[in-house]
């Protein structure tokens, strides 16, 4: 009898069925399921995206609370602080408030909302702080920029208003008013 060694094949996970991928992405959690999805595109076409209450959890976790990280409603995502207003991280919607599940990020609140060609969450002359720093829709140019002087202008609207010459933002031609 002839010894024929098999050749040894690498079995790799790759080369494993679907269906155990998706086994194996049951047993995974936050953050590791999103370092699994993100290994490939295969992988992250696969496996289904966190669903809002599975985000909610994921940001009380000991990684989402060292990062400072939140879940926006609309976009679900994962987002730093520095993306959502200062009210949407404090009080009745902060990690663990009972209104948390409402939270949305500065930039879902100034796109329009599904369904509608015009209305935003945050309309002309809204206020948002971020980091405690004051932001506007100004009511004059609808832009989203810094807030001049605590009023519901952008800064370079209320500076031309003011007669001072602001490059680029605000409204009008940069002529003096």
């Amino acid at each position: 009898m002839q010894d024929n060694p098999r050749p040894k094949t690498k079995t790799t996970l790759l080369s494993l069925p679907p269906e155990l991928h998706l086994l194996i992405g049951t047993y995974l959690r936050f953050p590791d399921i999103v370092f699994f999805r993100i290994t490939c595109a295969y992988v992250y076409t696969l496996l289904p995206p966190l669903t809002h209450s599975e985000l909610l959890i994921a940001e009380t976790t000991d990684y989402a609370l060292s990062k400072d990280i939140y879940a926006c409603r609309y976009c679900l995502r994962l987002r730093p602080a520095s993306c959502f207003a200062d009210r949407m991280r404090r009080r009745r919607r902060s990690k663990y408030g009972r209104d948390a599940a409402k939270r949305f990020c500065v930039e879902c609140g100034l796109r329009p909302r599904a369904g509608t060609e015009e209305e935003a969450r945050y309309g002309p002359g809204a206020q948002v702080r971020i980091d405690g720093v004051l932001y506007v829709i100004c009511i004059t140019c609808r832009t989203f920029g810094l807030g001049y002087g605590g009023g519901i202008e952008c800064q370079g609207c209320g500076l031309n208003a003011r007669g001072v010459e602001w490059p680029g933002r605000g409204c009008g031609d940069g002529r003096y008013y």
